[in-house]
C-alpha cells in the first residue's frame, strides 16, 4: 500500500478508477459498485471473463481489455488503480504504474472508501464466510435496505452485491493478503464496527508459516476494534473464545455445543428445511419477565455448518433489536449462494450438487450435510485438491475428510498461483493418506485418481444410478463439472 494514497483527495465524485485484474469476483463487484456511484470505470485482465463477473461488467457498462498492455494504463488516465491481490510486477500493467509512482490501491482500500459512512458488519473466519456473509446480507437488506458484498453469488438476487441506503454494510473479510507487496490481510482495512467470526482453522500457508502467525493477525483484528464495537463470535470455536476473552469489546456468543447467549436447544434435519429452536439470554419472556426465552428458525440450508451460519445471523440481529418474527421470515426465504451446496440438477434420479469447498474442515462438513439430506442415497464425491501448500499443510486432516463419501474420485493438485515444481506432494500422496486413514478406522469407500474432467465425466456417466448424490467440489480446472456432468447424464 501506498502510505501517501488519500482517496477522499484524489477520488472526487465521477472521477476515473482502473482496476488491474477486474475479472475476480470481489474485483468486478467493487467495480460495480464504483460505477453505481457514478465513477467512470475501465479495467483489465488476462484472460476471458466468466459469471459473475461477465454480467456486472456488462450491465455497468464497463470497458474491459483482454490482455495487460501497459499502454492501456497509459491511456487510461485514471484518478486511481486498483490491483487484485493476483497480480505483481511480472504484469506490465503494474509495472508501469509502479515505475510511474501512480496512485494504487487494493480493492480492501477502496471497498472501505465506499462503505466508511455506514456501520461495517466484517465477517471473518477460515471457512463459512461466504455462505455467512450473504446470510447477513440478505437479512440487512430485507429489513433495513443495507449493502453487502459477499464472496460468492446469492441464489435469492443472481448478484454478491447491493447497494442500499440502509445503516449497514456488510462484507467478507478475507485473511489473504491485500497486494502483492502488502501482506496485510484485507479484513485489516476494513476497520469492522460489528466483526462476526465464523472459527479460526490453519490455512494458507503460503503467507502464513504456521497456526500462530495466522492467529496474529485475528488477534490484532479484535485489538483494532472501536471501544463501542461488537464481536459476534462462535462459542464452540476454543481458539476464537480464547482470542476474544482477551478482549474488552462487548461480545455476543452463539453455539451448539457449549454455552452461549444465544444456543441451540434443538435441530431437526429434515428433506426440505433444517428447524432450529434456540435459547436467547436476551429476549425476555413477558409471561415470567424472566430473560431469556426459546425461539424458533427455520432454514432450507443443510448440515451442522450451515446452522451455525444461521445462529451467527440470529445472534446479531437479536441484540441489535430486530424482532424474530422478522428474522425468522428473512432467514426462510434465503437461499444460500452459489456453489455453496448448490443443487444444480435432478435428473434421472441423479442429484448433482456444485460446491467451493476446499479446505478439509468444509470438505467434511460438505459430505456430512449430504449424508443427512441424503441418508439413503450413495454418496459420490468429486476432489480437486487446491494449492500444493494447502494440501501438504493439511493432509492429515484431509485424509478424514471422506468419511462419509461412499465413492471418492480425486483429481490432480490444482497449482492456482504456486508452481508444479515447488510442491513437494502429488494427488497420488492424498489417495495413499485416505486410504490409510480409511484402513485404520475401518472406513469402507472406493478411492479413485482422475487425471483429468474428461476421465472424471466418463467414471460418473458410465456408473451413476438413479438415488446417488454427486458433489463437486473444486476451484480450480474442475469447477464447471457440474454443468457438464448436468447435460450429459
Amino acid at each position: 500500500m501506498n502510505e501517501l494514497i488519500n482517496l477522499e483527495e484524489i477520488l472526487q465524485p465521477g472521477g476515473k478508477i482502473y482496476f488491474v485484474g477486474i475479472g475476480g469476483i470481489a474485483m468486478s463487484a467493487v467495480a460495480g459498485m464504483a460505477a453505481k456511484l457514478g465513477f467512470e470505470v475501465a479495467g483489465s485482465d488476462s484472460k476471458e471473463l466468466y459469471s459473475p463477473s461477465k454480467e456486472i461488467l456488462a450491465e455497468h457498462k464497463i470497458n474491459c481489455f483482454l490482455g495487460y498492455k501497459a499502454e492501456q494504463v497509459a491511456e487510461a488516465k485514471a484518478n486511481v488503480y486498483v490491483l487484485s491481490a493476483g497480480e505483481n510486477e511480472n504484469n506490465p500493467e503494474v509495472d508501469y504504474i509502479i515505475k510511474n509512482n501512480l496512485p494504487r490501491v487494493s480493492f480492501a482500500e477502496l471497498l472501505y472508501f465506499f462503505s466508511k459512512d455506514s456501520l461495517r458488519v466484517v465477517v471473518a473466519g477460515t471457512h463459512g464466510k461466504s455462505t455467512t456473509t450473504g446470510l447477513l446480507g440478505h437479512l440487512f437488506k430485507n429489513l433495513d435496505n443495507s449493502s453487502f458484498l459477499a464472496g460468492g453469488v446469492l441464489q435469492n438476487y443472481q448478484s454478491n452485491f447491493y447497494l442500499g441506503d440502509g445503516h449497514y454494510f456488510v462484507f467478507e473479510g478475507d485473511e489473504y493478503k491485500a497486494q502483492f507487496d502488502d501482506p496485510s490481510p484485507k479484513f485489516h482495512y476494513y476497520k469492522p464496527d460489528i466483526l462476526v467470526l465464523t472459527n479460526l482453522e490453519y490455512d494458507h500457508p503460503d503467507l502464513f508459516p504456521n497456526f500462530e502467525s495466522l492467529q496474529s493477525e485475528f488477534r490484532l483484528l479484535i485489538e483494532k476494534m472501536p471501544e463501542d464495537g461488537l464481536i459476534v463470535y462462535n462459542a464452540d470455536d476454543a481458539e476464537l473464545s480464547k482470542l476474544v476473552h482477551e478482549s474488552n469489546i462487548s461480545t455476543v456468543s452463539f453455539g451448539i455445543d457449549n454455552e452461549a447467549d444465544v444456543k441451540t436447544e434443538q435441530i431437526q434435519f429434515g428433506s426440505d428445511f433444517t428447524t432450529i429452536e434456540v435459547l436467547n439470554k436476551f429476549s425476555k419472556n413477558v409471561a415470567t419477565h424472566l430473560m431469556g426465552q426459546t425461539e424458533q428458525y427455520k432454514i432450507q440450508l443443510p448440515g451442522k455448518i450451515n446452522v451455525y451460519n444461521a445462529l451467527a445471523g440470529i445472534a446479531l440481529l437479536r441484540s441489535l433489536g430486530f424482532a424474530q418474527e422478522q428474522i425468522a421470515l428473512e432467514l426462510l426465504s434465503y437461499l444460500g449462494i452459489k456453489r455453496r451446496f448448490e443443487v444444480v440438477s435432478k435428473k434421472g434420479g441423479i442429484t448433482i450438487i456444485d460446491d467451493y469447498a476446499h479446505h478439509p474442515t468444509a470438505v467434511s462438513e460438505t459430505l456430512k450435510a449430504a449424508k443427512l439430506k441424503y441418508p439413503d442415497s450413495k454418496i459420490w464425491a468429486v476432489f480437486e485438491p487446491h494449492t500444493f501448500s494447502r494440501t501438504k499443510a493439511t493432509i492429515n486432516e484431509l485424509a478424514a475428510s471422506f468419511d462419509q463419501a461412499n465413492e471418492v474420485l480425486l483429481s490432480e493438485i490444482y497449482p492456482a498461483r504456486e508452481k508444479a515444481s515447488t510442491g513437494g506432494i502429488t494427488s497420488g500422496d492424498v489417495i495413499n493418506a485416505i486410504k490409510e486413514h480409511n484402513t485404520k478406522h475401518k472406513i469402507h469407500n472406493t478411492i479413485r485418481h482422475v487425471a483429468d474432467k474428461e476421465q472424471a465425466l466418463n467414471i460418473l456417466r458410465e456408473e451413476l444410478k438413479s438415488g446417488d448424490v454427486v458433489i463437486i467440489m473444486a476451484v480450480g480446472a474442475f469447477n464447471r463439472l457440474a454443468y457438464e456432468l448436468k447435460e450429459i447424464i
